[in-house]
């Protein structure tokens, strides 16, 4: 019962995870929307004036959703089966965080300085800093995507193996073939798999479960 109750617990943090990274990103504000390939008004629009509470709170959300990340990605490796491969996968996953929460602080030094006389021109130089360190969260998405996947078929558990891998080797070259385009969607495709193994390994566990207490009356 309590390894039920910690499943069912690690599976919301993955959960978890997806919703305050999305809800996060939806209400970052006007900084948290600055690309390299944004024009130099729209740099100069976006740090005209200070931002809002609510772009405060939407990177605070985001931040947060890193913290439900490692928790999942830590119970997953160990759902999957530990050993070598979730070793890869967890270090990758601790890579994944900490340029992810890099990129943030970046991003939320733009928006602390907005409106209080930030260059323009460092502004870009900013901005392109965050991106860098965002493109590079995709590369550890990958890589953990390849060694959970790999862990997962070799625990009898193939789609949900096969479905990281592909995700993994879309992002990849997505990535190569446009940072700002078809590129993004790959970060996309890594939330709907992390709520699908949420949801698939507690969904196991119960069978699991279930199976064993039928044993034990028959």
């Amino acid at each position: 019962m309590i390894g039920r109750t910690h499943d069912r617990l690690f599976a919301a943090c993955g959960i978890a995870f997806v919703a305050l990274e999305l809800g996060g990103s939806a209400i970052g504000g006007k900084t948290h929307q600055l690309m390299v390939s944004s024009s130099t008004s729209q740099v100069a629009r976006a740090l005209a004036k200070p931002v809002g509470t609510l772009s405060w709170v939407g990177s605070y959300m985001e931040l947060l959703s890193f913290g439900f990340f490692l928790a999942f990605a830590v119970w997953a490796c160990t759902k999957l089966g530990g050993g070598l491969l979730g070793q890869i996968a967890g270090a990758a996953a601790a890579s994944y965080a900490t340029l992810s929460v890099a990129s943030l602080a970046v991003i939320d030094a733009i928006s602390y300085r907005a409106g209080h006389g930030l260059d323009v021109q460092l502004g870009r130089t900013l901005v392109s800093v965050n991106e860098a360190l965002y493109v590079g969260t995709w590369f550890m998405i990958a890589f953990f995507l390849v060694a959970a996947g790999a862990a997962a078929v070799g625990s009898e558990r193939r789609r949900l193996g096969w479905s990281a891998i592909s995700v993994a080797l879309f992002t990849l070259l997505a990535t190569a073939v446009s940072v700002t385009g078809i590129g993004q969607f790959g970060i996309l495709l890594f939330f709907v798999w992390t709520v699908w193994a949420s949801i698939s390994l507690t969904r196991q566990t119960r069978v699991a479960a279930g199976a064993a207490a039928v044993a034990q009356h028959a």
